[in-house]
């Protein structure tokens, strides 16, 4: 039997290309559209503009990443895995619009372990736990939405004028890297979150053109709900994002409601 010549010479360290030569694959790729289709990004950015990513199809490598004890309890598994995914280098995966990188970890799945994804759910009704499948080939794709009066700006964010103080008040679109930031004071917390406010704080940059955290923090806490609450909801339009949602019906209890898919590592091990 013809040995291959890395063997008979009785080396251990073939280079990458001459490893590469034994197997008749091609590790594939694909292209993930992006819900925000780089409108969203600053100039000079690789996804300017751009409707698509391309990411690597999943591998062992990738599994060991997202049972890694060290990186699940860092909070960094996922922000480790897509940016390994993703095939241009010079794009940080923790700079990506959580809308995008939630898109990149649907379709990462999907490829990996197919269209179908069961997990436990809890019944909002009688918090029974019963199991629910999703179909991740159907997400629901948001683009955002520009409302009326909002100024967009050179630098990407946006200008929102309250309605009825009439403050002016920047806000720019949360990355991966602030939403970790967000999942990881919530960790540290346990007790007495302030949600909403830290919610705010995650995507105000300026107010009346001040960008002191003290003048922000000082309107936040300060400024009356139905202002406040109006930037939440003008943040969410302009949001774009991916959810994996479906129809369920509690089998113990019969109530019915529409569920939407949480993404973490749990995501990629639903029976962990």
């Amino acid at each position: 039997m013809k040995r291959n010549k890395i063997d008979r010479s009785g080396a251990h360290g073939g280079s990458s290309d001459e490893i590469s030569q034994m197997f008749d694959f091609v590790s594939p790729t694909e292209f993930v559209d992006l819900p925000s289709k780089g409108k969203y990004y600053p100039e000079g950015h690789p996804l300017r503009n751009q409707d698509v990513i391309e990411i690597k199809y999943m591998t062992a490598k990738h599994e060991d990443i997202l049972t890694n004890r060290s990186l699940l309890k860092k909070g960094v598994a996922l922000s480790r895995l897509i940016n390994d995914l993703i095939v241009n280098k010079s794009i940080n995966g923790n700079d990506l619009l959580v809308g995008d990188r939630n898109a990149i970890m649907i379709h990462a799945r999907a490829t990996a372990y197919g269209r179908k994804y069961e997990t436990s759910v809890s019944c909002p009704a009688c918090n029974a736990n019963s199991k629910h499948a999703f179909d991740l080939a159907e997400p629901n794709v948001y683009h955002g939405e520009m409302e009326e009066g909002v100024q967009p700006l050179e630098n990407g964010n946006f200008l929102i004028t309250t309605p009825h103080s009439k403050i002016d008040v920047e806000v720019k679109l949360i990355t991966g890297k602030e939403e970790a930031v967000l999942i990881k004071n919530y960790a540290d917390k346990k007790k007495d979150q302030k949600m909403i406010s830290d919610q705010l704080r995650l995507f105000i940059v300026a107010v009346k053109d001040h960008t002191d955290k003290n003048v922000i923090n000082y309107f936040i806490e300060n400024a009356p709900a139905q202002e406040t609450r109006y930037i939440r909801n003008v943040f969410t339009k302009l949001s774009p994002d991916l959810r994996i949602v479906g129809d369920f019906e509690c089998p113990s209890c019969g109530h019915e409601q529409e569920l939407e898919v949480a993404f973490g590592a749990d995501f990629f091990w639903p029976e962990r």
